[in-house]
């Protein structure tokens, strides 16, 4: 029984690179490429793994990863319309400006 459960996401930059986690509910922990949660992460995740490619650019991996979100807004009504882009790199991280998000939302 978990009334209140959260799968988080947690990535970061170090001496060896890029990482992301996934946490699950449960504690288990794994490192992955790209990852999506919720309820429309199967639709998101389908789209990141047929697009996500070894070696993409920020700039090249932007627009495929809001096709995935955009397309799991479409099928799943509980994934809701707003999104936050953030962008962590060795310098830190950048979050996107809603006017930035709305022209990369448009774009795709």
């Amino acid at each position: 029984f978990m009334p209140l459960s959260v799968q988080a996401i947690v990535g970061g930059v170090d001496e060896t690179g890029p990482h992301i986690y996934a946490l699950d509910p449960f504690g288990g922990v794994t490192e992955e490429k790209y990852f999506a949660t919720g309820s429309g992460s199967p639709i998101a995740m389908g789209e990141l793994e047929t697009n996500i490619k070894d070696g993409l650019t920020v700039e090249e991996a932007l627009p495929l990863v809001v096709k995935s979100l955009k397309a799991a807004m479409r099928r799943d009504v509980a994934t809701g319309d707003y999104i936050d882009i953030i962008i962590v790199d060795s310098k830190g991280f950048k979050e996107l400006s809603e006017d930035d998000k709305a022209k990369l939302m448009a774009s795709v």
